[in-house]
Parts: structure tokens; sequence; C-alpha cells
């Protein structure tokens, strides 16, 4: 599946409630054949590592108060599902997802296992992981891309994220 179709399925599916938005992305996944199915799970796949990025990890930290690494995974995972322009734009700059955020922690609410249940629904079968060529439980994710720095210094955040800050930070007092 090219990235175009791939976002539009994204971006047809999108509901504000996270359940909802499950729910729709299946049912457009189940307008599909069994192996556009594979396919767009590859690109989601894909979409989900190129976002592994060190100052999207802090920005996770802080819009959901702190950030494991299953809890970046679903950070970026919801991050694919809020469509290819609010997904370009955080991979540039994350302080940009202020656009589309309100204050509130986020969640991919299982986004990644949409295109799972779709196929043993629709074929019956038990082989997704083995069709899409990876084990069904992944090893380690790598070492997220960009140079370390300290999530728990505010000061930090507050020169990374300005606009992220003011939604999730008590606003700095002046002195």
């Amino acid at each position: 599946m090219d990235w175009k179709p791939f976002w539009k399925v994204i971006e047809d599916a999108y509901r504000p409630d996270p359940i909802d938005h499950f729910e729709a992305l299946k049912e457009r996944l189940g307008a599909l054949k069994w192996f556009e199915i594979i396919e767009f799970q590859a690109r989601f796949d894909e979409a989900v590592s190129s976002a592994n990025l060190i100052d999207l990890w802090g920005a996770a930290c802080l819009i959901n108060g702190g950030c494991s690494d299953d809890g970046f995974r679903d950070f970026r995972v919801w991050l694919v599902g809020r469509g290819r322009r609010a997904y370009e734009h955080a991979l540039r700059d994350p302080d940009s997802l202020t656009d589309i955020l309100d204050g509130d922690p986020v969640d991919g609410f299982g986004l990644d296992a949409a295109a799972l249940r779709v196929y043993e629904e629709k074929t019956g079968m038990s082989d997704f992981y083995t069709r899409l060529d990876r084990a069904e439980v992944d090893s380690p994710p790598p070492p997220p891309e960009g140079a370390d720095w300290d999530f728990e210094d505010e000061s930090e955040m507050r020169k990374r994220f300005p606009k992220l800050c003011h939604l999730y930070l008590i606003p700095e007092r002046d002195e």
C-alpha cells in the first residue's frame, strides 16, 4: 500500500473519541482485501517506527505526565492515528502538537491492533504476523534518534516545547 491510500484510511477513520476511532478504523479496514490489510499494517508499523525520535519522546513525557518505552510506543500509535498533517508536523516540531491538543493526556487505544482484528475476522486465520513477516512480540525497540536529554529538567522542557509547556505545566511565576 502506498502512503497516500494509507493516510486516507487513517484520516477517514479519525474520531475524537478513542473507542469510536478504533471502531471506525476497523470498519474502514474491513472494506479492504486481506492482503491490503497486511500492507496497511506494514505502513502503520513503518510510521510508528519513523516517529522514534528523542524530542518526540520528551513531548510525550510532558503530555502524558511521564512515558515508559511502551507508553512512548502507544503515544506514537496515537500520533499516526491523528493523520498525516499532525504526524509530519510533530516529527519536525513536537511543539506543533498544541494545534491538536487541549491539555489532556493521549492514548493510542490499540489502533495498532485494528488491522489484526479485521484480518482475523475476515479470513478466520491466525497467521497475521507471519504474513506481516514479523514476530508477534517484537524485541525491544531501538533507542530513539537524537541527542539524549533530561526529560525531568523543567527549564529544558520549557526551552524545547514552550507551547506544550503552556498547556501541560503550571506557568512560571514572574519573580
